[in-house]
């Protein structure tokens, strides 16, 4: 098993963004004293309408995830059955999954080599008599060409639906924030995205017909007292998260202010450093006024010493844990393979294998930023007799469990500190030790 340095603080991909503690343990009393759980109470309600205006979008409906949205999104738009989407292979999983579960038919396309988002160009090369709906990714904090694909799609007459789980608080080159294109747009509040709770998803849409249709889908297709118009299921937001979200939202402003910084930080220090090999995505967005830079995203190029995998390898060693993203491309995962297996998608598949994600967020600083640029500096300076066991397989990414090493210490500290916790903690670390043993012990020597 790979070990890491656990003198150094662990930094990671998507560390939940926590801006005002104090204010949500108050809504906890009151969700608690009040015992309004769910079923589209007042946070939750309150969301909704905070988002409209924060957006300056119409409607907004806030549910229990945003794989859930995108499936209510897609059946809502009442898409012929089989009929084809397409959407780019370089997403994540579940774009492709609602698409599926909705009885419809994923075409995966390529995306632009600089962007990495999708617009008329790939679609085009897509677009038969049997698509009924283009589904256009916008991924790292950047709004693909929204204008553009509104007007082809209004041309070909067929759908147009964003998944937008990664853009809340972006805006188009005219200026509108992301959440006002197409039919329909979704985003995450996922716990590792930049507008966060513990989980949870939003739709938005300008479309009043769309949005009767989206009201009651959440839940059950109930629309009065005893009275179920359409098919629905039970996809609400909770209270709880809905008032983490209403936090967050306040401070959306902080937020994009701290990701925006850290991408110019990285930038600036990487440039600083002449650290070759490695192309920012940032960068190139860095003067784009809409861009919230959500992700922290490299191109590990041929030219590095290392491969993006071994890269990721060797700064787990240092505590830093980099993701790579997308992998291995939609068009190369079940239940795709077999339909997809002869699909060419050269631009996807370079950046499956380069792309590296590096952390950020509120809980990123400048020294930490340091660190990580100073590690990247470090392994761009490998030399082929330094070569070492570099992973089981020579370049394998294992999945990393060194969040229940974290907790483990975490409540080592809670035993030591309070001695009346010490039995409650005694059984919490067997329980936890015991599960990362079970974990991880496939991969020791």
């Amino acid at each position: 098993m790979q070990q890491a340095n656990h003198n150094c603080t662990r930094l990671v991909v998507g560390k939940p963004n926590i801006m005002d503690k104090k204010g949500f343990l108050r809504d906890m009393d009151e969700i608690l004293d009040t015992m309004i759980f769910t079923n589209l109470g007042p946070f939750a309600t309150k969301l909704e309408a905070k988002v409209c205006s924060y957006l300056e979008v119409k409607h907004a409906f806030a549910v229990s995830n945003a794989t859930v949205g995108l499936a209510m999104m897609l059946r809502a738009s009442n898409l012929r059955a089989g009929g084809e989407v397409i959407l780019p292979a370089y997403t994540f999983i579940a774009t492709a999954h609602a698409v599926l579960e909705c009885n419809l038919k994923p075409v995966f396309c390529d995306c632009d080599p600089e962007s990495h988002l999708i617009g008329i160009k790939e679609v085009s090369a897509c677009i038969s008599d049997k698509t009924v709906a283009i589904l256009a990714v916008n991924l790292w904090g950047l709004a693909c060409d929204v204008e553009g694909l509104q007007s082809f799609a209004k041309k070909k007459q067929v759908a147009l639906l964003f998944d937008s789980a990664h853009s809340f608080g972006a805006r188009a080159s005219n200026g509108k924030f992301v959440g006002n294109f197409g039919d329909a747009e979704v985003f995450s509040m996922h716990a590792t995205k930049l507008f966060n709770s513990f989980e949870g998803g939003l739709i938005t849409t300008n479309d009043d017909s769309l949005a009767l249709k989206l009201a009651p889908m959440r839940n059950f297709g109930i629309t009065g007292q005893d009275e179920v118009s359409c098919w629905g299921s039970n996809y609400k937001l909770s209270e709880v998260h809905a008032a983490f979200a209403l936090r967050q939202l306040e401070n959306i402003g902080k937020l994009i202010e701290t990701y925006t910084g850290n991408a110019k930080l990285y930038s600036k220090i990487l440039e600083e450093k002449s650290v070759s090999g490695l192309q920012s995505w940032n960068k190139r967005y860095l003067d784009h006024e809409g861009c919230t830079h959500s992700y922290l995203c490299l191109e590990v190029e041929p030219s590095f010493p290392l491969t993006r995998d071994q890269v990721i390898f060797r700064l787990r060693e240092k505590n830093i844990f980099a993701k790579r993203y997308f992998f291995p491309g939609l068009h190369k995962c079940q239940p795709y393979l077999k339909t997809s297996e002869n699909l060419i998608l050269p631009v996807t598949d370079r950046l499956c294998q380069e792309v590296l994600v590096l952390p950020t967020g509120s809980n990123v600083g400048e020294i930490d930023i340091l660190r990580v640029v100073d590690a990247l500096k470090e392994l761009s300076e490998w030399q082929s007799s330094d070569e070492q066991q570099l992973g089981p397989d020579g370049s394998a990414v294992l999945v990393d469990y060194s969040h229940i090493q974290e907790k483990i210490t975490y409540v080592k500290g809670l035993k030591s500190n309070y001695e009346e916790l010490a039995g409650a903690c005694d059984k919490d670390l067997l329980f936890l030790e015991d599960r990362l043993s079970c974990l991880t012990s496939d991969r020791n020597p």
